[in-house]
């Protein structure tokens, strides 16, 4: 994988707490950022991803019961 070097600012505590919990896991300081990043960044695409479900679910409500009365409706006796 592909990685590129960046200067980060964050909190002192954040750093302290991000660099007892890569050696905890054993592994560096930048691993454990980069997998916390991707962590963060998978969580919110599914966030985003349950919403949008959330609105095409409203706005095809009715999609089968429309699809099955076209294809199954009798013709008038």
């Amino acid at each position: 994988m592909a990685t590129e070097r960046i200067n980060l600012t964050m909190e002192a505590d954040a750093l302290t707490a991000a660099r007892r919990a890569a050696a905890s896991d054993g592994v560096s300081l930048s691993a454990w950022l980069s997998r916390a990043a991707w962590n963060q960044a998978i969580e919110h695409a599914a966030r985003i991803s349950a919403e949008q479900d959330r609105h095409l679910a409203d706005e095809f409500a009715d999609y089968d019961a429309e699809r099955e009365e076209l294809m199954f409706r009798r013709e008038a006796a």
